[in-house]
């Protein structure tokens, strides 16, 4: 008998299911209001007005997901939305994510994502319907223990900067509403953290981020430009990263005591690669000859080499990455290719979400 994968899982639980999403005009938050659609979640995003020529605008994200624009910091705003649609299950991604801007701009970045993540919290105390609730963070949380070290999830936590110690923070609020608010005798909400590593799709729309820049510099046909070329990071389609979010939350809403934890999300081993092996692989499947140029390094100082053992995830939880680095890389070109072209993002989206549960 064939076992299930999480994909399938998912797709048959999610039906119906009212989930809640913070930051859902993200880019991140974009692709999973598509995936939600999809699978036939009832899902509503509490977020900051989508940016011009962002992702969820271009898909028209607001036909695929009841979108409420607000800001995580507004308590009010956020704990009416919350209680008034009533969820089963709460994904949090709500964040100030930009590594240099974080830097320039300290107090937001904590106003965000340190209070936004107590504000939430404090929300989800007053909403009786809640199963579960799962904080998306980021790989960047462990201390540096240099190079080539993998990180598990009970290695030492420790942000120099403010986007690694705000993310910090929001594990430390998430853990102490569980054992002292919702994961107790009197109520049996799960909670969880899940630590992403870097995660790229297609419609990105941030020109200082790695992957959209990449592509501008293909089709313009200019050097592309790398602050770190040998730096090693987890690399992960977003389809896999989302897979394993909704697999967290759909094991933990099943058995809240077992799967409240935290958890990283990242590719298999061979997703652990330069910069300039990413660039190097989008080269080959565009079929483009751009150089690279190295240009000035952030303010903030990055470890030279990040990779996450996903050990704890593949034993545990039902879920695994399922698109290898290569099939990622494709699927990004196809996708800017598809664009450059004229069809719709939402079209290439949609397309993208159904081939990987079909084939998953």
């Amino acid at each position: 008998m064939s076992i299930k994968k999480a994909s399938q899982k998912n797709k048959e639980f999610y039906k119906g299911k009212k989930i809640f999403v913070t930051g859902h005009t993200g880019f991140k938050g974009a692709w999973l209001s598509a995936m939600l659609h999809e699978i036939g979640a009832d899902a509503m995003g509490y977020a900051l007005t989508p940016e011009n020529d962002s992702l969820f605008e271009k898909i028209d994200g607001a036909s695929l997901i009841k979108s409420i624009i607000g800001d995580i910091r507004d308590f009010g705003k956020l704990k009416e939305a919350l209680c008034n649609f009533k969820p089963d299950i709460v994904i949090h991604f709500a964040a100030h994510v930009f590594l240099n801007s974080c830097f320039n701009n300290p107090r937001y970045t904590y106003e965000t994502n340190v209070m936004g993540t107590v504000n939430l919290f404090e929300a989800v105390r007053s909403c009786k319907s809640i199963k579960n609730v799962l904080v998306v963070t980021t790989d960047k949380v462990y201390e540096n223990k240099g190079e080539g070290a993998l990180y598990k999830e009970t290695d030492r936590l420790g942000g120099i900067d403010p986007y690694s110690s705000s993310k910090i923070c929001m594990e430390f609020i998430a853990d102490t509403y569980k054992q002292c608010y919702l994961l107790t005798d009197k109520r049996c909400v799960g909670v969880s953290t899940a630590r992403a590593s870097n995660v790229i799709g297609g419609g990105d729309h941030i020109q200082s981020r790695l992957i959209s820049s990449i592509l501008n510099s293909f089709v313009q046909n200019k050097d592309v430009e790398l602050r770190n070329p040998d730096q090693v990071r987890p690399w992960q389609s977003v389809l896999d990263a989302l897979n394993g979010y909704l697999s967290i939350s759909r094991l933990m809403y099943q058995s809240p005591e077992i799967y409240s934890s935290q958890w990283n999300i990242g590719p298999l081993k061979e997703g652990i690669r330069t910069v300039l092996e990413v660039v190097e692989k989008m080269q080959y499947y565009y079929k483009g000859n751009t150089r690279y140029v190295k240009t000035e390094a952030f303010s903030v100082v990055e470890s030279k080499t990040l990779g996450l053992d996903i050990t704890k995830s593949l034993k545990q939880l039902d879920w695994e990455p399922e698109l290898s680095l290569d099939q990622t890389s494709q699927a990004l070109v196809e996708f800017f290719k598809r664009q450059q072209a004229g069809e719709s993002e939402q079209s290439i989206v949609m397309r993208q979400i159904r081939d990987f549960f079909k084939n998953c």
